[in-house]
């Protein structure tokens, strides 16, 4: 009878012991696989965050470059002439492109000009030095 309860005692201390090792090797399984998983996680969070910025450097370039453009349209500098009808006067002032604004504009070195109905306006595009930027 003995034998039969000792039987029994080794035999559920055998399965404790076989559940407690097989738990213990899925333990370290779930662990390998978390930090497999994590090592996937941060790879891809690497890649995310290179594309994040990858674009908003791309954003950042493209923006300044269509800003200096339109800076370097709007400060081209234009000859106006302008010819007065009735008189046949001629006035010639130097402005930037920016700043011509249909029958009123504003000259390089600051005045501003208003025509009347009976001037005409031609205006030229003209290379000039940055010296000669004064009206004649």
């Amino acid at each position: 009878m003995i034998t039969k309860i000792l039987f029994t005692a080794f035999i559920i201390l055998a399965a404790l012991i076989f559940v407690r090792y097989k738990s213990g090797q899925s333990r370290n399984q779930q662990l390998e696989q978390q930090r497999s998983r994590q090592a996937q996680q941060d790879e891809s969070r690497k890649t995310a965050m290179f594309v994040a910025v990858a674009f908003v450097s791309l954003t950042l370039a493209v923006s300044a470059g269509l800003y200096y453009s339109h800076w370097k349209e709007a400060h081209r500098i234009f000859t106006v002439q302008i010819i007065n009808s009735h008189t046949g006067s001629e006035q010639s002032y130097h402005v930037y492109q920016g700043d011509i604004n249909g029958r009123r504009f504003r000259t390089i070195d600051g005045r501003l000009i208003n025509l009347s109905d009976s001037e005409r306006m031609e205006v030229q595009e003209r290379a000039i030095d940055s010296n000669e930027y004064r009206s004649e």
